[in-house]
């Protein structure tokens, strides 16, 4: 994937959105790969891996590799924000704004994110709060004065609100940078005050089924109890230990090392950030237009055996079927015409008395699943194998 990102002959909307998709890989791997190695250390399994190395080798290891293609990462994305420049879409930072841009964007934060947002102070009567997995937060130091001590703020950047902002004119900021940069209308005039970012990375905990005991005999479980250990697994997630904390460049040494005692985050998982925070959301960065920056759309055909069927009778297909077997090979076939209309047919076809299918992945608004639905509500029998256990699909294939 960042073979792709980094492929200068690949239209640039693409790469950017592989760039996105490695920020996405590397947040997961620290997430499992790096909290499973710490959980080992902890419990002082010292089990050799199959090359002969330690946990704690591994560990070293890993984070050696990640910190390197971490550093390829963030010098690509600033070379991508300089091709998006050039391409009339940049992604600006605040200080490369005009004034009619600023006011336009300083007009958006007092309309539509200043009141969501939520200060959190900590000092002497305010605990550190709780900072959740992968949100991206502003550290606000609130410089003090002779009648009262200076002290922390943070700010989560909201998760309902678009990352990159449209300025007039032409790029996009990012929403960061616009809170950062009015937080003047949030704090008294005289208030002195610098921002920072930092984000936080949780471990994905335990494998469910690593809970279960290993022994000759085959362990009694409840019926179903896989689905509790997994919903418990993804409870626990959410508020597991630090196994990563990235702060921005400019953030002091001094409060980089209070956050990372406040966070209880081992000093080499702390990782300078030398660009946009949170890469993930640079898959969706999708400004309208552009289809030279783009790959050409993908339109996938219908199958030869399928293009002259009659949509209306919902026998059609099976009947198609009879006449012999044929091979939809997707992408390049059109799902939507054969697979799911095989699902759609036999919902509603009286003849279909029962329908077994395997999900690897899927969601509830998933065309397939309401097929199924609409097949149960008439009465079919529906069996569906799920993988409960799919690593970081879990909540939606539960749901």
């Amino acid at each position: 994937v960042l073979a792709l990102a980094q492929d200068p002959a690949a239209p640039l909307l693409e790469r950017v959105k592989f760039a996105g998709i490695m920020g996405m890989l590397y947040d997961e791997f620290s997430m499992k790969r790096i909290g499973g190695l710490r959980r080992r250390i902890e419990k002082k399994q010292i089990r050799i891996s199959s090359d002969g190395l330690t946990p704690k080798q591994e560990l070293e290891l890993s984070r050696r590799e990640l910190r390197l293609q971490i550093d390829i990462l963030c010098k690509l994305v600033e070379e991508l924000r300089s091709a998006l420049a050039d391409a009339g879409i940049p992604i600006l930072n605040y200080d490369e704004l005009n004034d009619e841009q600023r006011d336009h964007v300083r007009h958006y934060f007092r309309k539509s994110v200043q009141l969501i947002l939520t200060p959190l102070a900590v000092d002497v009567g305010h605990p550190f709060p709780f900072i959740s997995n992968l949100g991206l937060n502003l550290g606000i130091e609130i410089k003090g004065s002779r009648e009262r001590k200076g002290h922390f703020v943070r700010i989560k950047i909201p998760l309902n609100r678009p990352r990159w902002i449209e300025a007039p004119g032409g790029g996009f900021v990012p929403l960061e940078q616009v809170i950062g940069n009015n937080l003047d209308l949030m704090f008294s005039p005289k208030t002195k005050m610098k921002c920072y970012q930092f984000r936080v990375t949780r471990g994905a905990k335990d494998n469910p089924r690593d809970r279960i005991p290993v022994t000759d005999e085959e362990p009694e479980l409840l019926p179903g109890s896989i689905i509790g250990m997994v919903t418990a697994e993804l409870t626990a997630r959410k508020y597991a230990g630090v196994v990563r904390l990235q702060v921005s460049e400019d953030m002091p040494e001094k409060m980089r090392d209070w956050l990372t005692r406040q966070l209880d985050v081992d000093p080499e998982d702390v990782l300078v950030w030398k660009s946009l925070m949170n890469m993930t959301d640079l898959v969706k960065f999708q400004p309208d237009g552009y289809p030279e920056l783009r790959d050409p759309v993908h339109k996938p055909v219908n199958h030869p055996r399928l293009k002259q069927m009659n949509t209306k009778d919902s026998s059609a297909i099976f009947k198609e079927i009879r006449r012999g077997d044929f091979l939809v090979h997707l992408p390049y076939h059109n799902f939507n015409s054969s697979i799911l209309r095989m699902l759609k047919s036999a919902a509603v076809d009286p003849d279909v008395l029962a329908i077994k299918i395997s999900i690897y992945r899927t969601s509830s608004q998933s065309p397939v699943i309401q097929a199924l639905i609409e097949a149960a509500r008439r009465g079919k029998q529906v069996a569906v194998f799920v993988e409960i256990t799919a690593r970081f699909d879990e909540a939606p294939n539960i749901a």
